[in-house]
This record gives structure tokens, sequence and C-alpha cells, in this order.
């Protein structure tokens, strides 16, 4: 029999130190408090009062494997994280799963053992009370160490565990180190004299376009109106060209362990609304309701939360023109249209069977050539540009941006884009799809490929004294007998 194992005091201090040292060295602190630790993944200290409804699929064994790459890549990424320390907390966390395990082989046989005792009839009594009275002195101690390592596991859950899941997403080899990679461009940026130039909030509501209060309040009026429902069907249009994409209506709200799991944090009003009045859902919970937009990645990833897909269906193909809803973070200024936290949007979502496989880069590519045409049709300069790997959010493993010109700011601005995941979402959410030796991960293409208000906003400030729609969109614009959508 395996030696009964004790939780000693010198382990308890190593478990105490660990912890410290993953609260206080591996990810930079939040400017918020915080009454539990993640939806997405619920340890079993809060076990009994937030039901889990998943519970993510965790392989970073790979990763640390090469820690030199994965400290390069959290660098480029311009992250504070002590990855070394880590994978020292999440060795010593699964030696802890491992000796609990021990402990509960140990009760078992005990317990086995115990059972045999009682069933005896070939000992005298005292004997059985002699043999009886170690087996239970045994069992306590036992007991008492898996209670004692059931709780530090727990702890350690919110140390350990939920930072793993903060780690970025892998960097696609394509993904430029430093700057910024133009791709293609397509006509020239117009230059306006100094007097011309004015901004799109000013050229908008002279034309009697728009009515702009904050980024909150922002209303579309006569032709802009038109245009925003136009330009959305012509995206429809052209996405739907493919026989294989399905057109979708996704859900306005979603649940915080789906918003975590698209790796916002669901806590951070900045990064997504949250609902503070919802009936079904008490103030304290972890899992709020959130609002988000039925053509937002989180509404799609929603759609195929904790699903097992047939690999025959593969590649999925979807798109989605509605409403995105973003609030306004905190260290950026309100920049009218280009800020605004409602926007129609165009969003695309594709899943195939393996990041490794040509197909994924395929269907990538196949996209960015389908989002080129949606933009030649606009007659307008625009540029295709590959971020860098500082510029990419931390589920995205590789992103190239649509960007248009903004005379009145000097600068490109992101119109629309395309993101490679990889398994991120799908290990997360637990996406599945069954292999002959088991289950597997699909990787994930999304991105909102047009934002309405920002191709307004460049449009009047390239043409101040007239809004002109380009004659592909004018095509869809609705008359007084028929409404385009």
């Amino acid at each position: 029999m395996i030696n009964p194992f004790r939780f000693t005091y010198a382990l308890r201090r190593v478990c105490k130190t660990l912890k410290r040292s993953v609260r206080h060295r591996t990810l930079c602190p939040t400017s918020f408090e915080r009454d539990y630790s993640s939806a997405l993944y619920v340890s079993g200290k809060v076990a009994s009062k937030s039901f889990a409804y998943l519970s993510p699929y965790i392989d970073v064994d790979e990763r640390f494997a090469n820690l030199e790459q994965l400290q390069e890549e959290i660098a480029l990424r311009g992250m504070d994280v002590d990855v070394v320390q880590l994978k020292k907390a999440w060795d010593f966390y699964r030696k802890m799963i491992a000796d609990k395990c021990a402990l509960e082989d140990n009760n078992s046989e005990l317990g086995s053992r115990m059972k045999t005792l009682l069933e005896n009839t070939e000992l005298t009594a005292e004997q059985k009370q002699k043999e009886e009275v170690k087996l239970r002195t045994q069992l306590t101690v036992i007991r008492q160490d898996m209670k004692t390592m059931k709780e530090a596991i727990w702890d350690l859950d919110e140390d350990v565990v939920v930072k793993i899941l903060k780690l970025p997403n892998e960097l696609d080899p394509r993904t430029p180190i430093d700057k910024p990679v133009v791709l293609k461009s397509v006509g020239s940026a117009l230059e306006l004299s100094e007097k011309s130039r004015k901004s799109h909030i000013d050229i908008g509501t002279s034309l009697g376009l728009l009515e702009y209060k904050n980024p909150m309040h922002c209303y579309l009026t006569n032709d802009a109106a038109l245009f925003e429902l136009a330009v959305l069907a012509h995206a429809g249009r052209i996405l739907g060209e493919d026989e294989k994409t399905v057109r979708m209506i996704g859900a306005d709200f979603s649940r915080s362990f789906v918003v975590e799991g698209s790796g916002l944090n669901h806590e951070d009003p900045t990064a997504a609304f949250i609902i503070e009045n919802h009936n079904e859902v008490e103030r304290g919970s972890p899992n709020r309701m959130h609002l988000v937009g039925g053509a937002s990645l989180t509404s799609f990833l929603g759609l195929h939360t904790k699903q097992l897909i047939n690999p025959n269906d593969f590649p999925l193909k979807y798109f989605a023109t509605g409403r995105q809803y973003t609030p306004l973070p905190q260290d950026l200024h309100a920049c009218g249209l280009f800020t605004v936290c409602q926007a129609s949007v165009a969003h695309t979502f594709a899943m195939v069977k393996n990041a490794k496989d040509e197909d994924y880069k395929t269907q990538f590519d196949n996209l960015l050539e389908t989002v080129c045409r949606l933009y030649d049709d606009l007659h307008c300069h625009y540029r295709v540009v590959m971020r860098p790997a500082s510029e990419l959010q931390p589920w995205e493993s590789l992103r190239v941006s649509f960007e248009m010109w903004s005379p009145f700011a000097s600068q490109y601005i992101e119109i629309g884009h395309i993101s490679a995941s990889g398994n991120y979402f799908s290990k997360r959410l637990l996406i599945a799809y069954q292999t002959p030796n088991g289950r597997d991960f699909p990787a994930v293409i999304s991105g909102t490929v047009l934002s309405v208000p920002r191709l307004l906003a460049c449009l009047l400030e390239q043409n101040p004294d007239k809004f002109v729609i380009p004659s592909k969109v004018a095509e869809l614009v609705p008359s007084d007998d028929r409404i385009a959508m």
C-alpha cells in the first residue's frame, strides 16, 4: 500500500509562497476590485454558489515546453508576464492534483480493507478491534490531508488556472514582429488644404446627415441613414456570394462566461456592456448578462459553445449584418463616429478543422480577397495592413486591417479587420469535433470586416461639400416602396 501522504507545514509554506509569486509577478494588476476570479473557470471554492456551465480545456504543456518562444511572443505583444514563475506554479499545481489522486486511492484502499476486516470471521474480537483502530486512524489522517489539499488546490485554482487562461494566443508565423506591413494599397490618399479640412461631425451636421451628442447618443439622418442600410445590403451581397456561407442573425446578449471565453474581461465595463438590473441574475453573480450585438464575435461563439460538430460539416462559414455594441475605453478620447458605442457592422465567422492544415490559410486568404472586393466597389482609396504583434488582441494570432484615410485626423483609420485565432476559442468554450482517436478543436477565423460609422466618417471628410454615395452602394438605397436589407 502507498504510504499515507501528509500535507506538511513545509508544503503549506511552499503553496503560499507560490500563490504570492503568481499574484504579483505573472500579470499586471487590474484597476478594479474582483469579488470572484472567473466566470469561465469556476473553482471549487465558489462551486456551491456559481453554476459551472463548462470547464475549459487547458493545454499549456506544449507552450511551456518552449519557454523561450513563449517569453519572446509575450514580449513582442508588450505584455508583462513572468512565464518562468507561472510554469513553476503550474507544475506545482499539477503535482498537488497528482498527490490528491494518490490520497484518494489510499482512502479507497483503506476503505476496502476496513470492509474486509469487518466481514472477517477468522479474527478474534480483540484482533479486529486493534486492526480497526489502526485503520480508522489512518483514514482520519488521510481524509484530513484530503480536505487540506482540496482547499489548497481551490486557492491555486484562482491564482494559477485563471492566470493560465489569460495567456495570449500563439503568434502566427506571418505576423510582423515590430511594425505594420502594407499588403495592398488602392488609389491614393486625398490631400485637402488646411482650410478644407473639417471634422466629419461638423460636415455631417452642416449637411443634415447626423446628430451627434456623445459616443452613446448618435443618430444618422436623411441620406446617411439610407447609406447605412444600403452599404450593409451591399456587404451582405458580396459576403453571401459563396453558397456555403450562411447569413445569421445572432443574439444581442451574451453571458459572462462566453464574454470571457472570447478573450474579454467580463468584469470590465469598458470591455463589454454589463446589464445591471437583469432580473434573472443576482448582482454578485459571476455570470452576468452583457449587451454585445448580434453582429459580434461573442454572439457567434455563443452559437457553438459546448457543442460537438460533425467533422463533415467543415468548413463552417457565417456572416451577419447588424448591431455591435462596444464601450468606449477609459484611456481613449471620443473621436466622433470613430468611437461610437453602437455601430452597424458586417461581421464574418468561419471554422476549419485544424489550424495546421492548408485549408486554414486558404480560407483566410479567400475571405481577405472577398472583403477586398467589397472595398473595391466603394471606389475609394483604402489599404490592407497586417498588424504587428504589439497591436494584436490576446486572442489573435494574426490580424489584417482595412484602412481608409481621414484628412482631418491626418491618419489612417481601421474600417474593418479579419483575425485568425487558431483553436484559442474552441478550447476555452469546448467547441469540438469527433476524430478517430477522440476529439479535437477547430480553428476560428473572424472579424468585423466593415464598420458603417467609421466608413461614413472617412467618406464625409474626403468630400466636405457634398455626400456622394458610391454607385455600387447607391443601387441598393431603399426606395419609397422597398427597403433593401
